[in-house]
């Protein structure tokens, strides 16, 4: 691809996907993109008897669809579009999955949902599914990093915007699709992606179906490209694109792609060890650090002072009443007074701690109301999500801890110790112990499957 000229961006997008194979992906990519298949699997199944999951089984099988894809779990099958719909919620449903700080995306719930539910009804090899992942992957991030968060700026969902066109990207290559009709479904996109921040003043449930229902939209708008309906070229640099439109200026969108096939941003795609907002994660660790290192307790916390640039300051720290007491799981996880108050107390922020018992605790929320957040742009790290914490005892003492770089950047590699635990809590609860054998079987030899049924199967219960 390099040197070749393209009349629009979603054309260039459209070849890459179409052309590349996964002989051109470098081996390290190949083996990080398993290891994230295996951690989106432990997160998905995790959430299969959650309350959102059982809203989104109970209305796709209300619908009475023709089975062509299982949802994950089940021995059910329903129409295509509604099984990316219900796989992706299970990915997405605790804020658990991977995520693209550079580009604040989540890339797995949208690409793999899209990606094992096609290849199982094209009856796709392991190969061929990953192949298709990793283009999925590549378009997300550079849409994403082509946005510089100006999605989430004005409002928006970025996973939700991006997605659609990235699981178009997904589906077309196993299912055989021109570039012509990619292209079009690409356009056809631009007027089905949308994913409001809204969910973050009420705690609803809406973001755990924004990566599934750019899925079901990709689906229908490569439907529809097929049998002949077109999408504007210039979706996404348009005068009235994507970008003109979201953003207000198309500025970064040609560079995020011009080195589209030689660098290889799924090296940069990390697992999320705390199952809350991605923003939070290093203030989680500032404090635990802290409480390890200087050997005190939460009940020796007289203040503390988390100091979060602006972008992130009204996702994680405002309204501060609802942030204080939270009501929702999902105002839990985006709560920065409230992670941190639980890293504080329990040393830990794990799926366990992501529970309306403790949003009462008289103990946690006198901790939460010590605990102060400080717009400060001048505490950010462009590209990546720092904490800068300061702790101060009851006894006068103070302690600082800065942490310009999340868990998972090479300047602070993922400790895979935790990633292969935290793939084990997740399915313990659900699964025997051979029966996370088998799956992780399937997850590490995934390449060589000679079909998706092989994985889906083992996760039957």
């Amino acid at each position: 691809m390099k040197g070749q000229e393209y009349a629009t961006i979603a054309e260039q997008i459209a070849d890459f996907a179409l052309s590349m194979r996964l002989s051109d992906v470098p081996r390290d990519v190949i083996e990080h993109g398993k290891l994230l298949l295996t951690d989106t699997f432990g997160v998905a199944m995790s959430c299969q008897d959650m309350e959102h999951a059982a809203a989104v089984r109970k209305t796709v099988l209300s619908m009475g669809s023709a089975p062509q894809s299982t949802m994950w779990g089940t021995e059910e099958k329903v129409m295509l579009a509604d099984a990316i719909l219900y796989n992706a919620a299970l990915i997405h449903g605790a804020d658990y999955d991977d995520t693209h700080v550079g580009g604040i995306v989540h890339p797995s719930a949208a690409v793999v949902s899209t990606a094992i539910s096609v290849g199982e009804m094209t009856g796709a090899s392991g190969s061929r599914i990953l192949e298709a992942i990793i283009a999925g992957w590549e378009v997300i991030t550079r849409l994403a990093l082509a946005a510089k968060g100006r999605f989430h700026d004005v409002g928006f969902h970025g996973t939700g915007i991006v997605a659609p066109f990235a699981a178009a990207c997904v589906a077309a290559k196993l299912l055989g699709d021109s570039q012509t009709t990619l292209t079009n479904a690409m356009g056809i996109c631009g007027s089905q992606a949308a994913a409001l921040q809204e969910f973050l003043r009420d705690g609803s449930w809406v973001k755990k179906i924004h990566p599934g229902w750019a899925g079901h939209s990709a689906i229908y708008a490569l439907s529809m490209a097929r049998n002949g309906f077109t999408g504007p070229k210039k979706v996404f640099e348009g005068d009235f694109g994507m970008w003109m439109t979201h953003c207000g200026g198309t500025d970064g969108l040609t560079e995020a792609f011009s080195d589209l096939g030689e660098i290889w941003h799924t090296r940069e795609i990390t697992v999320k060890l705390y199952p809350v907002c991605h923003m939070t994660h290093s203030f989680i660790d500032c404090m635990i650090a802290l409480i390890r290192e200087e050997h005190f307790t939460a009940d020796d916390i007289a203040s503390a002072e988390c100091r979060i640039e602006s972008r992130c300051y009204p996702i994680v720290c405002t309204p501060r009443e609802a942030k204080t007491r939270p009501n929702t799981d999902y105002i839990m996880r985006f709560s920065l007074p409230y992670v941190v108050a639980m890293a504080a107390e329990k040393q830990r922020v794990s799926p366990w701690e992501i529970d309306l018992k403790y949003a009462g605790d008289p103990a946690i929320c006198a901790l939460m109301d010590k605990i102060q957040c400080v717009d400060d742009d001048s505490k950010r790290n462009p590209g990546y999500f720092p904490g800068y914490l300061t702790v101060t005892l009851k006894d006068g003492r103070r302690f600082v801890k800065d942490q310009r770089y999340e868990m998972g950047t090479s300047q602070n590699p993922l400790n895979l110790e935790a990633v292969n635990k935290k793939f084990m809590d997740n399915l313990e609860p659900f699964y025997t112990k051979d029966q996370i054998a088998a799956i992780i079987e399937k997850l590490n030899s995934f390449e060589d499957l000679p079909n998706a049924g092989e994985l889906i199967r083992t996760l039957h219960r």
